[in-house]
């Protein structure tokens, strides 16, 4: 048999050279392998991380919003088995009134008008005048700081002069202002944390004796989820007004995801001048 020319011969792999290109293929695509993974798992940490601060943060700057709107001396908290529970009277408008009610029973009360149609519902808005007490504000009757349903619309009381502001019935408020404030109010509102659940209530009366969770409403849209999962030892507390500082609310609670925390605290200063 006649041999191929040198120049022709193939040359291929030793089984060695095959099996240390092998090793050194797995070693490295377990190396890529590692970084991919461990890349895809921190992301995937921080999306979670991220959407519990988001979760926290929207629910708490929605609840500091609505506090520091809150009428003067309208927060108060209370606690049992079924929760923990803030409770406030939101200001929708405010201006001054002329001649209002107080030491006599009428239906009307002489006010400076709006420049713009001012935000209230008729037959359904109250005005308040010299909120000076919580018992003051929550005080049902044809007695109290806080009086019946408004009568009058909003684009009524818009004028140049003097309008006429008129209730659904007759009341009487306890005090005058000193700077002859009014305020037009919503119905109560609280922020209970009931288990792990932070659910904001609406659409329910004045009561003297600050309601629990077992006794506000508990379908939607009159109870609203603002957070979930939530803890907190203490997730309400307020401070009653000094001559140096206005009336404080301390929010705290904890909002978890998979078995990571994140605490957030605000401090809210409230309206302290009646």
């Amino acid at each position: 048999m006649v041999g191929l020319p040198k120049t022709q011969r193939q040359h291929g792999f030793t089984l060695i050279e095959l099996i240390v290109v092998i090793v050194l293929l797995g070693i490295i695509s377990v190396g890529t392998t590692g970084f991919i993974v461990s890349s895809v798992k921190g992301f995937s940490d921080q999306s979670r991380r991220q959407g519990i601060a988001a979760a926290g943060r929207i629910a708490m700057d929605r609840l500091v919003r609505e506090v520091r709107n809150a009428l003067p001396n309208s927060v108060r908290t209370t606690s049992d088995a079924s929760g923990t529970c803030l409770e406030y009277i939101p200001i929708q408008e405010a201006t001054q009134y002329i001649d209002a009610p107080i030491g006599f029973t009428a239906d009307s009360l002489s006010v400076i008008p709006f420049s713009d149609t001012p935000r209230f519902t008729a037959n359904q808005s109250r005005v308040a005048v010299y909120p000076i007490s919580t018992a003051a504000v929550y005080r049902e009757g044809a007695l109290g700081a806080i009086s019946s349903t408004v009568s009058s619309t909003p684009a009524s009381l818009v004028a140049s002069n003097a309008v006429t502001l008129t209730l659904n019935s007759a009341h009487q408020f306890e005090r005058a202002s000193p700077r002859q404030r009014l305020f037009f109010v919503d119905q109560p509102v609280s922020v209970c944390l009931v288990g792990d659940r932070l659910y904001r209530y609406s659409n329910y009366t004045r009561r003297a004796s600050q309601p629990t969770p077992s006794s506000l409403p508990s379908t939607e849209p009159d109870r609203g989820l603002l957070a979930y999962p939530v803890s907190a030892a203490t997730p309400f507390r307020v401070i009653d007004a000094t001559l140096q500082r206005n009336a404080l609310v301390l929010l705290e609670f904890s909002v978890t995801n998979q078995g990571e925390s994140l605490l957030i605290q605000q401090e809210v200063q409230i309206r302290n001048a009646p």
